[in-house]
């Protein structure tokens, strides 16, 4: 009998211990890919309840503040939900762009390699620093129509205009993930 207990207590002991040392096991997935010149960089996220996708483009210009530091201009196209979010930002926060009291804080111009200029309407985010496209999806589809560049020129009440370039890059290859998420691009 006592060999018995002596046997149950190592044997729970062991494998306290063992279930200490093992790995803890997650669902949730992380992944961080860097931009290049050339590419966007990728931040994806699954949770094991939704996969969430996040491309990003630093752009090609920077801007100048009160101070004369830089501001660097980033883009990002993100998938959540299946409800796709494009919004165009600065760091640090330098771009105040033009709001209104209505569901439309103004239009942002858009214009794809040498093509012609097209207005995309915005929303300002609650911070200053940028805005969020009301329709993403007419600008993504111009976007993937281009070869090479686009950019952007953002209206400012207090200050200058903000004109943020960007280069269009790998971005095509982006299309079949975001439609497997259900956020077409196109």
């Amino acid at each position: 009998m006592r060999e018995r207990i002596n046997l149950v207590a190592f044997t729970t002991g062991l494998l306290i211990v063992l279930g200490f040392l093992t790995p803890y096991n997650s669902i949730a997935e992380d992944t961080y890919i860097e931009a290049t010149e050339s590419t966007w960089g990728t931040i994806s996220t699954n949770d094991g309840f939704d996969k969430t996708l996040t491309i990003f483009k630093d752009g090609d210009n920077v801007g100048i503040d009160d101070y004369g530091d830089d501001i660097d201009y980033t883009i990002e196209i993100q998938c959540s939900k299946k409800k796709l979010v494009v919004m165009v930002y600065s760091d640090p926060i330098g771009i105040y762009p033009t709001t209104t009291f209505t569901s439309i804080d103004g239009y942002a111009l858009t214009k794809i390699d040498s093509g012609k200029v097209v207005k995309h309407p915005y929303i300002a985010l609650k911070d200053s620093s940028g805005i969020q496209f009301k329709t993403p999806k007419p600008l993504t589809t111009a976007i993937l129509k281009g070869k090479k560049t686009f950019s952007f020129k953002i209206p400012s009440s207090i200050q200058n205009d903000t004109v943020a370039n960007f280069s269009i890059g790998d971005l095509p290859s982006y299309v079949s993930k975001f439609k497997s998420l259900g956020c077409s691009l196109k």
